[in-house]
């Protein structure tokens, strides 16, 4: 099992602008775990307290170090709908998917950064009847139904492009590949007609997305005064 990490990038700025942040993980770091669980309709974090993940915030490869936050990564997912369409590479089932995800602090349980959306896609590769070993879940704000939303609520990060309590605005979108799906009977899951799992079953997850979050007109203020000090200080 590789060792999972989140990488968050902002980019810092005086404006009232959104500041752009970029997530990702890879792999769970505990070894005897999956990332992902589900059953029926249902989709969510494979082990309650044993999903780890180091969280990285850097302000997009700018002059800050690197902070690095220890998390649980929580997940809560509901399929609905259902069509499959006849691909090159055998059955592609698509399914609507809507839920929450979390990152949260592992010495309080405290939530460091939330994420909710709505009418996003799961599609998974396969045959008639039964999963294959791989799927995809994805989001984005540019589609027409689809929504993302995400909170920073760890300490006030303006360097990072982080402000607390602030809700992403702009553009935002979130993707998680599933690999190595399986269920008891082996790699894959079977289906019932209308789509949905008839075992339960587990995955290794990774993620990535983009937030975009713009500071509170007070903050503003304080990043131009901060500003204006560094500047007299200079001369």
């Amino acid at each position: 099992m590789s060792r999972q990490t989140i990488t968050l990038a902002a980019l810092a700025g005086m404006s009232a602008c959104a500041h752009a942040s970029l997530v990702s993980f890879a792999s769970d770091r505990d070894s005897g775990s999956y990332t992902f669980t589900g059953s029926g309709r249902q989709i969510h974090d494979a082990a309650d307290q044993l999903d780890p993940l180091l969280l990285l915030v850097d302000d997009d490869n700018g002059p800050l170090q690197t902070l690095v936050f220890e998390t649980e990564f929580d997940a809560d997912f509901l399929i609905s709908g259902y069509q499959s369409v006849n691909v090159g590479g055998g059955v592609l089932h698509v399914y609507n998917i809507s839920g929450s995800f979390a990152f949260l602090d592992r010495n309080t349980g405290a939530p460091l950064m939330t994420a909710s959306f709505t009418e996003g896609s799961l599609t998974v590769l396969g045959t008639q009847g039964a999963w294959a070993s791989t799927a995809t879940i994805q989001v984005g704000d540019g589609a027409p139904n689809a929504s993302i939303a995400y909170t920073w609520l760890g300490q006030n990060l303006p360097g990072y492009g982080l402000f607390t309590g602030q809700e992403s605005v702009g553009l935002d979108d979130a993707a998680f590949t599933l690999t190595f799906l399986q269920s008891a009977q082996g790699f894959g899951v079977p289906i019932d007609q209308s789509g949905l799992p008839l075992d339960t079953w587990l995955s290794e997850g990774s993620f990535s997305g983009s937030a975009f979050f713009a500071p509170a007109p007070s903050s503003v203020a304080l990043l131009a005064l901060g500003g204006l000090v560094a500047n007299r200080r200079k001369r």
